[in-house]
């Protein structure tokens, strides 16, 4: 049963539309201006290319055009990112075939989990269209939280934030860090600045700089989400679980209907060896977003199967399969269901 329990993530509710391609992506090519070789894995082995493109809908309603970032998920652990073009294509070389899914994030935020279920051979494409961003933090999608509006800029400072932004996107870290300071200096009190200056710093891999910064942002606004939960998920990152269930259950206080704090809270009190407040966070989690967060019942069986509750193991199979009925691996967990249910 070991393909049973592994920590698989599926779709989030926005239009996918995967495409395996055997040559060269000529679309892809182009439009990420990044080089294709004709026939690159054309044939059977243990890698391919992912391309796409994201579309975002509402953009001409945004202030700025948003970062979208592309992150390869390989057994339950990030193993590769990119970030999408001004025209939302992406480029991610060398991915295993086996375990692995996609991770969309707009502005830090995720927005989308893919299961990629590869070809024997060739390459994988998967196109993305997302609505965004919700009007607020309580009325839109679960588990996500907009920064949107929340903090006044001048008009100067504005267009820095954009520029900084941009050089994000563009994956010019210098460039960023440079901006957000420059922008910080004049507006020591902007705590979503602050927060995005933290991800750059994470996202370089230069963790104390990143927790420093999100602190900064966490003491202007004690209760902003996203500083919040992404704090928790450097203190995953660190396996320092103990900080982490204490920084995500603030998240949690401060945004009850994001499935994302409700998520990363269960697997860092899994992690912290209490299992029992993970289940409750999983299901509210689950509850919030029941599809985009279906891949938990696979989690939650994973628990009940290895605390001998087998039959709870095989109720949480059989409502992931309700959602997801084309699951690669159907037949082995229809097998646990028959065995296991009373």
């Amino acid at each position: 049963m070991r393909g049973c329990l592994r920590f698989i993530v599926l779709a989030f509710a926005v239009f996918v539309i995967p495409a395996f391609v055997a040559a060269q992506d000529d679309e892809v090519r182009q439009g990420s201006g990044l080089p294709m070789k004709i026939g690159e894995n054309l044939r059977a082995g243990g890698v391919m290319n992912v391309s796409g493109k994201v579309t975002i809908e509402g953009l001409e309603k945004l202030k700025r055009p948003p970062v979208i970032t592309v992150i390869v998920n390989y057994a339950g652990a990030a193993s590769d990112r990119a970030t999408a073009n001004d025209t939302g294509f992406f480029l991610i070389r060398n991915v295993p075939r086996n375990n692995v899914s996609l991770i969309v994030e707009v502005d830090g935020i995720e927005a989308v989990r893919q299961l990629i279920v590869a070809p024997p051979m060739g390459n994988a494409r998967y196109d993305f269209t997302i609505p965004w961003p919700p009007a607020s933090a309580t009325d839109g999608p679960p588990g996500v939280i907009s920064a949107a509006g929340l903090f006044n800029r001048s008009a100067q400072n504005e267009d820095t934030f954009r520029a900084a932004m941009a050089a994000v996107k563009a994956n010019d870290t210098p460039k960023a860090l440079n901006l957000f300071n420059q922008l910080l200096s004049a507006e020591p009190k902007d705590f979503v600045a602050w927060t995005e200056l933290g991800t750059v710093y994470f996202r370089a891999n230069s963790l104390d700089n990143a927790e420093a910064c999100y602190f900064k942002a966490i003491e202007l606004k004690k209760d902003y989400g996203v500083a919040l939960i992404n704090l928790g998920k450097l203190y995953v990152t660190r396996k320092q679980y103990d900080n982490a269930v204490l920084v995500l259950s603030n998240a949690v206080k401060a945004t009850p209907n994001s499935a994302e704090a409700h998520h990363y809270l269960g697997e860092s009190y899994l992690q912290a060896k209490k299992g029992s407040s993970a289940v409750y966070h999983f299901n509210e989690a689950i509850r919030l977003a029941p599809a985009e967060k279906s891949e938990l019942h696979l989690r939650l069986a994973a628990l009940y199967d290895a605390g001998k509750m087998k039959d709870k193991a095989a109720a949480e199979f059989r409502l992931f399969l309700a959602k997801n009925p084309d699951y690669p691996e159907k037949a082995e967990l229809e097998k646990y269901i028959k065995e296991h249910s009373k």
